[in-house]
This record gives C-alpha cells, structure tokens and sequence, in this order.
C-alpha cells in the first residue's frame, strides 16, 4: 500500500514494481495519478477496482490468478472502496475483506462514514486514516491534536474488536517541507483473517512522502500457471528451418479424403512447430527498461532515495528542503527523457510511419469499467461474450426447404487446383508484423514454409476445397477489445469493438 500524493512518476514507478515481484498479489493506492481521461494505470494480468469510474483517490489491484477471486462489496465516494477476495486451493477456502481507506486531509471523512460500512467476519483495514492517536504513535507531533473525529474512530475499532499492526512510533508520512512527521498510514484487521497475517514491512524508500506498507498473507492458492515463453524472432536461423522442412519430404498427392486432409493438416503443423523450435530461441525473461531511460535516470533516483533517507534519520530543514529538490529534479528528468524520444522517434519516422509513430505515444492503458455489473475479469470477459458473440449456434435451425437447393450438380469435379502462384501471391499480401494466434504460427514462418516447399502449402489449400475440410484449429483466435471512439458511456459492451 502507498499514498501516491497525485505524482505521476511515484504511481507509474511503483506499479512497475509492484509488478516485477511475482509473490505480490494485491496492491493498494491512495491519491493515485490518473490519465486525462480520470483513470489511474493499468496493469497486466491484474485487475483495477476503484470506488468511481473516473478521478478516484484510492484504487485496488487484483492479480488474475487461478483460485482467486475479487469482486467490489462497498464503494462510497471516491476515497472509500472495499474489495472481498475469495482465496481456493484444492479443500481449502479463505474468504476475506481488504478495506482500502483514504480520509482527505483530516479524520472526520472516514469518521462519518464507518457507521455505513457492514462488516463482515474477516476484514483487513488498510489506507491513510490522517489521524493522530496515541495508539499507533506512542508520542504526538506538537503540532498534532487528537480530535473527536479521530477519538469516534479509535472508539468505532475498539468496539469491533480490530488489531493494530503498526508498531507505535515507527513514522510513515515526512512532510516535504521538513516539517513534523508522524504516523497516519494504518494497518487493521478483525476476525480469523488475523491468523493469516504474518508480518508487516513498512519501506522507507519511496519517492513518495508517505512510506509503503506490506503485508505478508498465508493464503491458500494452487501454484501460479507459468506463462508461456516469447520467440526471439530476431534471432531465428531460417536456413535451419528450411533445411528441416526439406528434410521431412513430406508427400501430399496422395491425398483422398476428409481424413486424410486432416491428418495432413495436423502433420504439417507439427513439422512447423518442430522447425520453429530448431530454427527461433526463446526470449530471455528478464527487467527491461524503458526505451527512454537512461543511466542519469539511475543515478538521480539513487540520489533522491539518498537524500530522503537522511531526511528521515535527521529531520532537519536542510535535509527535506535538499530530498524535496532532488525529487523534483529527478520527476523533471523522466519528463525530459520522454520528450527527447519522442522528437527522436518523430524525427526518424517517414510521411507513411507518422501518423503510426504519432498513434503509439497517444497510446494509454485505460481499463474497462464495470460492465453490466461486473467488476471482475470472467464478469467482464462474460458480458463482453454474450454480447459481441451471441450463441446463435446453439439453437437448432429450421430445415432447408426442398426448392432451396435448385442445382443438384456436384461440383466437386469442376475445382481448378490450387497453384503454387495463388499461395505465393496470397502470402505476399499478408500483413506481417502481426501477433501470432493460439497455434503459434506466425505469417513469417508461412512465408518461409512456402520457400522451403513451395508444392506443400498449395497441395494442403487445394485438398481442403476439395473435400471441404475445415479443421477446427483453424477457426480458432485470439481476440482484443478496443473501446469504439466518441461512446457516451463505455459501461455497455456494444461499446467495444472485437479485433
């Protein structure tokens, strides 16, 4: 959890790498940056909840894992979200709510809303409280006072029985202008939930004001699916791929039927499976940097996580005058080095690429709001199915009438085979540079089958129109939502376009 204070580079930075660690699972902002469009960032393979569509103060990110799952139960606001994760493996089931609470500048906020909030058995309470008590720590700032807001809150957790996790006395936020500090970013829990609680971290080393709060949960989850690895198609060695595509002397003349297409179809697929694993490495996972980061970029977050970590051993003027420059410094720096690549990109970029050049740095991850009621990934994924792809095959037909069919000529007698041009004319006009589909196969590698045997594809293609042979396979992709421009509302799946 981390009170981004609205800054740009601190929310960017720390989703990134909140992101990298593949054990985090949840993550918690307050104040978060958003885009011009009102929403904050979005992440891979996680889902966004946030109290409102657009402009809200505090946001919670789900990772889509198998045997988790997320939905919104309480929203109020923009600064007061509840979310209930449901945890499974095999027998076992953990069923929590994690509360993410943000109270704007002082108490009464989050004071005059707990009496709404339903608490359930097991819940985590977790958020900026702005508040100052004794409880969490130990000794008051002179400038800080206990006020009735903040007394009704310690009353309303003592009554519902909650657990302080902060250890009293260990600071969270450091005013900018070397001020006093204090402790007001909270961690709570209530129920059985508390057994599951092993530890709390909290970082001083952010390039934000407040500090981040971690907490170590025992869930029981089954072990996360592993991804699979990307192709270097940069590095393939297609003289390798051709040599074991000619090698296989694969003979289709002799076709002479459905199933013999098919079994052809399969074969040929894993002789280019086989060739592409000889031929194309596979990626080496790792941290990739931004393609405008530089080492000054390094070495000026280095020295704004220096210049903080004195402030807070030594809360001295000097000191937080000396983190606040270095951090304004070091978020003036990030904007410059995405300018500069920018005018670089444009620069090199032709009067057919421009347009192209000038689409990709407009882009923004923007995530889709709740749909049709459905906040989480399967919700959305269903209501966008349902309504993009309605099931009209499941429902029986109507049979043909008999003067439908008004020829009964087999016309399978009079199919012109299928040449070697058409096939190379056909991949010639394919648009390459594209994503591959669920078999992997990329437009490249067909290019390259078609070169290395050039009889093999146009054989294929010519016995599927004769015995009209469809494989399965080949009807299915991968499929991308893009939200149609100029809609009202992108709460409606027609808003939404399939690619």
């Amino acid at each position: 959890m981390l009170n981004c204070a609205r800054g740009q580079a601190t929310t960017v930075s720390a989703v990134q790498e909140f992101a990298r660690k593949t054990d985090n699972i949840v993550f918690l902002l307050q104040k978060p940056w958003v885009d011009r469009h009102g929403n904050p960032p979005s992440l891979p393979n996680f889902d966004l909840f946030t109290p409102v569509p657009t402009q809200p103060k505090c946001a919670t990110y789900v990772k889509r894992t198998q045997g988790l799952t997320a939905t919104t139960t309480f929203a109020l606001g923009a600064s007061f979200l509840g979310t209930t994760l449901t945890s499974t493996y095999q027998t076992t089931t953990t069923t929590f709510t994690l509360f993410n609470l943000y109270s704007p500048g002082r108490p009464e906020p989050l004071a005059s809303i707990l009496d709404n909030i339903q608490l359930p058995k097991n819940c985590i309470l977790m958020g900026d409280f702005n508040a100052h008590h004794m409880w969490w720590q130990s000794t008051l700032p002179q400038s800080a006072r206990t006020s009735a807001a903040t007394h009704s809150i310690v009353n309303w957790l003592e009554n519902n029985n909650f657990r302080l996790y902060n250890k009293p006395g260990i600071l969270t936020y450091y005013l900018r202008n070397g001020g006093n500090f204090s402790t007001i970013d909270l961690c709570f829990s209530c129920g059985s939930i508390a057994q599951s609680i092993l530890a709390l971290a909290i970082d001083h080393d952010t390039t934000s004001d407040h500090s981040s709060i971690t907490i170590s949960l025992s869930l029981p989850h089954s072990p996360p699916p592993t991804s699979p690895p990307r192709r270097a198609w940069h590095k393939a060695d297609w003289s390798a791929f051709a040599s074991h595509i000619k090698s296989a002397n694969m003979d289709l003349t002799n076709l002479s039927g459905k199933d013999d297409t098919l079994q052809a179809i399969s074969n040929i697929t894993g002789l280019i499976h086989k060739a592409t694993d000889i031929a194309v490495p596979f990626r080496i996972s790792g941290k990739r940097d931004e393609p405008w980061w530089n080492h000054s970029l390094t070495l000026a977050k280095q020295a704004v996580k220096q210049a903080d970590r004195r402030a807070r051993q030594n809360p001295t003027d000097t000191n937080g005058n000396d983190a606040q420059h270095k951090r304004s410094h070091w978020s003036t720096m990030v904007r410059q080095a995405k300018t500069v690549y920018r005018i670089k990109q444009l620069q090199s970029t032709s009067t057919k690429t421009v347009w192209r050049t000038i689409r990709h740095h407009n882009a923004h991850q923007k995530s889709i709001p709740p749909l049709e009621g459905h906040t989480d990934f399967k919700g959305k994924c269903k209501s966008l199915r349902d309504a993009l792809f309605p099931a009209v095959n499941d429902q029986p037909r109507p049979p043909l009438p008999e003067s439908f069919l008004t020829s009964k000529r087999d016309m399978q007698q009079h199919t012109r085979a299928v040449t070697i041009h058409e096939v190379q004319l056909a991949i010639s006009h394919l648009k390459y540079g594209t994503s591959v589909g669920p078999d992997g196969i990329s437009y490249t590698t067909l290019r390259h089958v078609h070169e290395a045997a050039p009889r093999l594809l146009a054989l294929l293609f010519d016995a599927c129109l004769r015995y009209a042979v469809h494989p399965p396979e080949w009807k299915t992709a991968n499929c991308v939502i893009v939200p149609k421009p100029g809609k009202t509302t992108y709460s409606h799946p027609k808003s939404y376009r399939p690619i």
